[in-house]
């Protein structure tokens, strides 16, 4: 098993107490963080536009990106990225 550091040890600890509370039985801080994560995945993206800042796509971003790349011929045309990348 992993190990994970957590910055919110007291929240997950009130959590745990509201939770036992609520329900009339006491869930370990490992079950909680379980249900939490499958919670979350199930709900990603609600998740996602709710909690995480994401970066907002300017045409000065896409002209950016643009100016990086580079134009060259490929040194092996007849096989595919993943041929290359993994010998597959």
């Amino acid at each position: 098993m992993a190990s994970v550091k957590m910055n919110e040890k007291k929240l997950l600890e009130k959590l745990q107490a509201q939770l036992t509370l609520k329900i009339g039985k006491k869930l370990t801080q490992q079950e909680i963080l379980d249900k939490s994560i499958k919670f979350v995945y199930n709900r990603l993206d609600s998740f996602i536009a709710e909690e995480l800042e994401t970066p907002k796509l300017t045409k000065e971003i896409v002209e950016r990106i643009k100016g990086n790349t580079i134009s060259a011929p490929l040194a092996h045309s007849d096989k595919s990225d993943d041929e290359l990348i993994y010998g597959l």
